[in-house]
């Protein structure tokens, strides 16, 4: 594959086929998330940019007082596990190549996502949700405080070492 046909959403599809598909992979990135200490498998994996809308209160501009938005917005890969006891636990994936941008309270909505999703069944019926941001560290440092602002973060160039398209030099995409 050229890099010129690397995109986000090959990233993504990449990445979901690795969760699903290798038991090896997906429990190398559950350990890099807020659910380090679970042993699960991935049962349900989606890429295809489920979406739906979400509400997140916001400060108003002038007043300050808070206001309700409401968006239609995306998970780019949407990873569930499952752990022996029955829990299924949530992986909200925002994957962003190195120079992208968030779109206003992007981080924000992922984090109450993950909230309004929980239970389910067309999402996996997950009980419990982190959000990650997987992105080259380049991104990271650029947009660090909004990084910030999800629950994790899996650096492109460490997802390298396994999945050998988040190595390959991108020159297209969003």
């Amino acid at each position: 594959m050229s890099s010129e046909s690397l995109t986000e959403a090959v990233l993504d599809k990449a990445l979901a086929r690795a969760l699903f598909n290798d038991p090896r992979i997906a429990a190398w990135f559950l350990t890099r998330t807020l659910f380090a200490g679970e042993v699960a498998s991935c049962v349900f994996c989606r890429c295809d940019n489920p979406w739906s809308s979400v509400q997140l209160e916001v400060p108003n501009a002038v007043t300050g007082d808070l206001e309700t938005l409401v968006r239609q917005c995306e998970t780019d890969v949407l990873a569930v596990f499952a752990t022996c006891d029955g829990r299924r636990l949530a992986l909200h994936i925002e994957n962003k190549l190195a120079h992208g941008n968030f779109t206003p309270h992007q981080p924000e909505l992922y984090r109450a996502r993950k909230s309004q999703w929980r239970g389910r069944p067309k999402l996996g019926t997950y009980t419990d949700a982190s959000t990650v941001l997987i992105a080259p560290i380049e991104f990271y440092e650029r947009l660090r405080d909004c990084a910030a602002i999800f629950d994790s973060f899996i650096s492109h160039e460490d997802i390298a070492n396994y999945i050998p398209e988040f190595g390959t030099p991108i020159t297209t995409g969003v």
